[in-house]
């Protein structure tokens, strides 16, 4: 018998939403960070062997993860993180009728909407259409809802907004609540297609072993329903 490839019966239904904005020289980045450039240095229409780009740009790009070392000093670096808070389920609240930080009460009230299952993945839709400009204005993450989410098994948190901590901070109070609670952070997501609900996650930062950031791309998976179904808070679908 010669083996077919073929979809995994659990897959079926199952498709993937990008959630990760476009990179070019057009995205912004925060004021006085580096913005995204590229130069070609071997190019086939030169009648090179290959085209070869080089890149320079911030790590804190588009779709991105923070590590401890963005605002601590001796803070882990991206390229030692744990990946598994990256990948798996996560349950997205939209939070576009919330004025400020993202904070705890729209979150109670998703789960119980949804059935009292809390993933411990969770990520935060506040914009209705996500900026392709420059926005002072972005949401950040109360560091009271980082430690209400950590307080039950929480291990990451994504938004789709440029930073956790508002453009005038001096304290980081958002960053340094993740830090100290081991949450992971990942900014700048592009939740325009996707609606409340549970998903799988799958958002790998690369392994920069010095860099305090790093680009993903991030998708999100829908579940089968079987696996959609609310469990017990906490606890991970199988």
């Amino acid at each position: 018998m010669v083996p077919r490839i073929g979809r995994h019966t659990g897959d079926s239904g199952a498709r993937l939403i990008d959630i990760s904005p476009p990179i070019s020289e057009s995205t912004p980045v925060w004021p006085g960070d580096t913005a995204f450039t590229r130069a070609v240095t071997s190019d086939l229409g030169d009648s090179d062997a290959v085209t070869i780009n080089r890149i320079t740009t911030t790590p804190h790009i588009g779709a991105h993860a923070d590590a401890p070392a963005h605002t601590r000093i001796g803070g882990a670096p991206i390229g030692s993180v744990p990946l598994e808070p990256y990948l798996g389920e996560a349950l997205v609240v939209d939070m576009t009728g919330v004025d400020g930080a993202a904070c705890i009460r729209p979150v109670e009230e998703t789960v119980e909407r949804l059935g009292g299952h809390l993933p411990q993945r969770l990520i935060l839709r506040t914009y209705p259409k996500y900026p392709r400009e420059w926005d002072n204005d972005f949401a950040g993450v109360s560091p009271e809802l980082t430690h209400w989410f950590a307080d039950r098994g929480g291990v990451l948190i994504g938004i789709d907004g440029a930073s956790f901590d508002p453009m005038d901070s001096k304290t980081m109070d958002g960053h340094h609540a993740a830090s100290d609670l081991g949450v992971a952070i990942l900014e700048g997501l592009c939740l325009d297609e996707v609606d409340e609900g549970y998903y799988e996650l799958i958002a790998l930062p690369l392994k920069f072993l010095d860099l305090d950031a790093s680009p993903v791309r991030a998708v999100l998976r829908t579940l089968p329903s079987s696996l959609s179904t609310p469990t017990h808070a906490g606890e991970e679908s199988s």
